[in-house]
């Protein structure tokens, strides 16, 4: 679809300030009330209070060197079918507003009407229509150490009125802040041990839905897994959900290593040259306390008994030749914090 950014001068009264500023605070609060899981689908509900949509679709992607079709690694909707997001893979690279958000980071792209379908490929214009999509707004913005692009697109039918200058500029500040809530809440989940860079970094429920991911693990992943579609993580590595923490090796090299975050399931990428003598648990244990938590929270982390996890931090300082918190932290250090490899 092509692109129909603001042209003319909003109008925005105090009503709608009052209306923006209320669900800002929801937005806001949303951390505290909330599963991760859950999170996105929520702060993109807030937003319809502020403005009305009838479907919505969100998601990080990516473009890879060898091809001008933007990649979909994450995503999620609300009143879109479940074969949307495989769908719109197959018209990527020709749907002119997807590529036109891409190319307008931090602006609202808007489209409407016949006019548009029609300047539109043929597969685009059977797309929306498919999916009753006539109106359409959406912002793209660089995820922050990611190297991906979050996404928001809202849609409406073609019975309900286009998208206005005002909505525009309200969808723009909306996804500021909504960008900023959610990185915040994704760093306060992190508290997992593992370092601090996104870009190899992701974030699964216990059923392998992908909350986020950067784009260095998408691409090994895309790689092992030719088939993967993205959204979810491949079957093979669900799998090993209930034999976390562990290492799956993508090749003689390159691996994901696979914690237990909370409730969650971190992923993050490593070598087979950073090894450490550790088991993974007691590598998860070491990691996580030598971040200063204490050993009951290293428990309740790793979901054993504090027993188990004072068992675990003994063996590490053991197997490591350290005494104290800095010796460990420097131990761990040395060996890249990485534990032998386990392969699905």
């Amino acid at each position: 679809m092509k692109n129909n950014s603001t042209a003319h001068s909003p109008s925005l009264d105090a009503n709608d300030l009052k209306c923006f500023s209320r669900e800002i605070l929801k937005l806001s609060a949303l951390s505290g009330c909330t599963s991760a899981v859950n999170w996105l689908h929520e702060a993109i509900l807030i937003f319809r209070n502020v403005v009305s949509f009838d479907s919505a679709w969100w998601g990080q992607v990516y473009i890879p060197a060898e091809s001008s079709m933007p990649r979909n690694l994450m995503h999620g909707s609300i009143g879109l079918s479940a074969s949307f997001a495989e769908e719109w893979a197959e018209i990527s690279g020709v749907d002119c507003f997807a590529n036109s958000s891409i190319s307008c980071l931090g602006k609202a792209v808007r489209d409407s009407g016949s006019d548009a379908l029609k300047a539109e490929s043929e597969e685009v214009a059977a797309f929306c229509k498919r999916h009753d999509i006539f109106h359409s707004m959406a912002v793209t913005e660089e995820f922050p150490s990611s190297r991906t692009l979050f996404f928001v697109s809202i849609n409406r039918r073609k019975s309900s009125p286009e998208f206005g200058d005002a909505e525009s500029i309200l969808m723009e500040e909306f996804f500021n802040h909504l960008t900023y809530c959610w990185r915040s809440y994704l760093s306060m989940i992190r508290s997992d041990g593992l370092p601090s860079l996104w870009d190899n970094y992701a974030l699964a429920s216990t059923q392998g839905k992908l909350l986020y991911i950067g784009r260095d693990i998408g691409e090994v992943i895309s790689e092992k897994y030719a088939d993967w579609k993205g959204s979810s993580l491949p079957g093979n590595v669900s799998r090993l959900v209930s034999h976390v923490p562990c290492t799956v090796y993508a090749d003689g090299r390159q691996g994901m290593m696979v914690q237990p975050c909370g409730d969650l399931i971190a992923l993050m990428l490593c070598s087979r040259q950073q090894f450490s003598p550790l088991s993974p648990r007691e590598l998860s244990a070491a990691n996580i306390y030598s971040l200063g938590h204490s050993y009951k929270e290293v428990a309740r982390i790793l979901g054993v008994t504090p027993a188990t996890a004072r068992t675990y931090l003994r063996s590490a300082y053991v197997q490591l030749g350290v005494s104290n918190k800095v010796e460990l932290i420097t131990a761990l250090r040395q060996a890249g914090g990485k534990s032998e490899a386990h392969s699905p």
